[in-house]
């Protein structure tokens, strides 16, 4: 027994499975870290299974190539890793990463011998329900689903797969498996918790856990260097499909006369090498790639931003992009190309405008208007850290989920 507030509970032992985890710099690895944080808090024992760190440029990470089995220690949580395959480049390479990792991850659950009291997935990607119901079954452990885009409904959004293809009637059919089996299931955004719903699962079974700022310092300098005279427009995170990154350089366009202008383009992803060639063979000189940087410096560059741009493809309507939260966080001014629930957000947090998704010249005129007018920025700017830190801590958040896990664990 280990005392926890003034009583004792039985430790728990929880595999968190996860395609993502520190240090690849993105959303998905910034929630599970959090989430395996507060359990280990509230006196869990904590094994994370996931990948050597591949995401988001398609390759090893240096420290980690040659590498097929790995044990680490993240703070409180112990980190297993196993043999991934990385290869951005070659066709079908993304599927391949993804598969590599939930068999390596099947594997080393199910040959486990000391038992986990709870099984926990991340999701997506949806491959990773093999390992999920394998390891729920071969422990006899209750099993929790954390959902932060559901498939197949945001793959036909994006045009991806059709409705009513194979694809799409196999991986549904796999997700309401998953959804059975959970104990708890645990969407990020209302809109999702909706859509799982409407498969049928009792809404007994769906916690919304949303995601919201963490609690970390921007760098104390800048990680590239300001330009006398000139304001820049920042864009911070993944470079994926969902994200619609070619309305930015649209509106990059509009404004490439306007030399006290530039846009920082911060992140990587699969969509990142397209757009580098967009910008290069339109000349768009106002445009800067700077790759991926460390968080602490990614918030620097928001921080000293005029302000950032935050696009999702039109069709995208349940997305809450944690940029948001950081934006919101250090005060920066917003700029929304987006519908759904992020636009919802950013109106009722005050701390930035919404244009329409997909309308570059929308976006350009929404950019002038923040530049143009310093009172509508400040307002904008005072706005935002008192809205998130009351609406969404995601240290709080995580703190309920974790006292909610002990319940189920207990039982």
């Amino acid at each position: 027994m280990r005392p926890l507030h003034g009583y004792s509970v039985a430790v728990s032992r929880i595999a968190l499975v996860s395609q993502f985890f520190a240090p690849e710099p993105c959303a998905a690895a910034n929630r599970v870290a959090a989430m395996a944080q507060a359990l280990a808090a509230a006196g869990h024992e904590v094994r994370v299974y996931t990948g050597m760190p591949s995401f988001p440029q398609g390759e090893i990470q240096t420290a980690y190539r040659g590498r097929g089995h790995l044990v680490e220690v993240s703070g409180d949580v112990t980190v297993e890793r196993v043999w991934t395959y990385a290869g951005r480049a070659l066709p079908g390479g993304r599927i391949l990463n993804w598969l590599s990792v939930a068999a390596g991850i099947a594997l080393r659950m199910a040959t486990e011998r000391e038992r986990y009291d709870l099984v926990i997935v991340s999701s997506p990607p949806i491959t990773l329900a093999a390992p999920a119901l394998l390891g729920a079954f071969a422990h006899r452990a209750p099993l929790i689903v954390d959902i932060r885009d559901v498939f197949p409904d945001v793959a036909v959004k994006m045009g991806a797969w059709a409705a009513d293809s194979t694809l799409a009637r196999v991986v549904g059919r796999v997700a309401d498996a998953l959804y059975a089996r959970a104990t708890l299931i645990t969407p990020v955004t209302e809109t999702a918790a909706a859509e799982i719903a409407a498969r049928g699962v009792p809404a007994a079974k769906i916690a919304l856990t949303p995601n919201g700022f963490d609690a970390i310092e921007a760098s104390d300098r800048p990680p590239y260097d300001a330009l006398p005279g000139v304001r820049d427009i920042v864009y911070v995170g993944n470079m994926g499909l969902a994200t619609g990154l070619d309305v930015v350089l649209d509106a990059a366009a509009a404004l490439r006369a306007e030399a006290s202008i530039r846009f920082m383009m911060i992140g990587d992803g699969a969509d990142a090498n397209r757009l580098r060639a967009r910008a290069r063979d339109e000349a768009l000189t106002n445009v800067v790639f700077t790759g991926p940087l460390p968080r602490p410096d990614a918030l620097r560059a928001m921080t000293d931003a005029a302000l950032t741009v935050v696009p999702l493809v039109a069709t995208i309507a349940d997305s809450l992009p944690t940029k948001l939260f950081d934006a919101m966080l250090v005060g920066t001014p917003i700029v929304l190309s987006a519908a759904g629930e992020a636009k919802r957000l950013v109106e009722r947090s005050g701390a930035g405008l919404t244009v329409e998704p997909g309308d570059g010249a929308a976006l350009a005129a929404g950019i002038r208007r923040v530049l143009d007018d310093p009172a509508l920025a400040a307002g904008y700017r005072a706005s935002g850290p008192a809205f998130v830190r009351a609406n969404y801590d995601r240290g709080a958040e995580m703190a309920r989920l974790a006292e909610r896990l002990r319940e189920i664990t207990s039982r």
